[in-house]
């Protein structure tokens, strides 16, 4: 008898905080196709909430509490400009127990050109974070740490084969 969880797609959800608007949905399409996941925008459920910090481990240790509890995976998507506890500018950052992270377009879109191909990239390394998988060696690998846009415009649009190896372990294991 076939696995029933085999038929099913697993979801990423998004939530824009404060209204915010991305004209790169497909992006965030083309991240979670890469783990065999859809993604639902959740346009129906308003996260407003007072931004009193660029911190991005405060700022989302004051959001999570916000979502429904219902998810699996959640990404909040901000504009808002983040930081590192030691102040340097971070892309985003994942709680992976509770398996929510916080996303900024702020800097990947700050030129339109390669734009939709960051956010892509960027989303896709928060996705693999809520897989297990952790920074690669390999520069032109997704989950490869980016300090910079330089750096995420060297990444390729896919897992390197020894973490694409990890993350199918790592699916089998859920789905079995």
């Amino acid at each position: 008898m076939p696995n029933k969880k085999l038929n099913e797609k697993l979801e990423v959800e998004l939530y824009f905080l404060n209204g915010y608007v991305s004209n790169h949905l497909k992006s965030y399409e083309a991240a979670a196709g890469i783990y065999n996941m859809n993604v639902v925008f959740r346009d129906d459920y308003s996260l407003k909430q007072k931004v009193t910090t660029s911190n991005a481990e405060e700022l989302l240790k004051q959001l999570k509490g916000s979502l429904p509890k219902t998810h699996r995976f959640a990404i909040i998507v901000t504009n808002v400009p983040l930081t590192n506890p030691d102040g340097t500018r971070t892309f985003g950052i994942i709680d992976p127990k509770e398996k929510i992270a916080l996303f900024s377009e702020d800097k990947l879109v700050s030129e339109e050109r390669n734009a939709s191909e960051r956010v892509m990239k960027e989303v896709a390394h928060l996705i693999g974070h809520f897989w297990g998988l952790g920074h690669c060696a390999n520069s032109t690998c997704i989950m490869s740490y980016s300090k910079s846009l330089q750096d995420v415009d060297a990444k390729l649009p896919m897992l390197c084969p020894s973490c694409k190896a990890e993350f199918e372990k790592a699916y089998k294991q859920l789905i079995s």
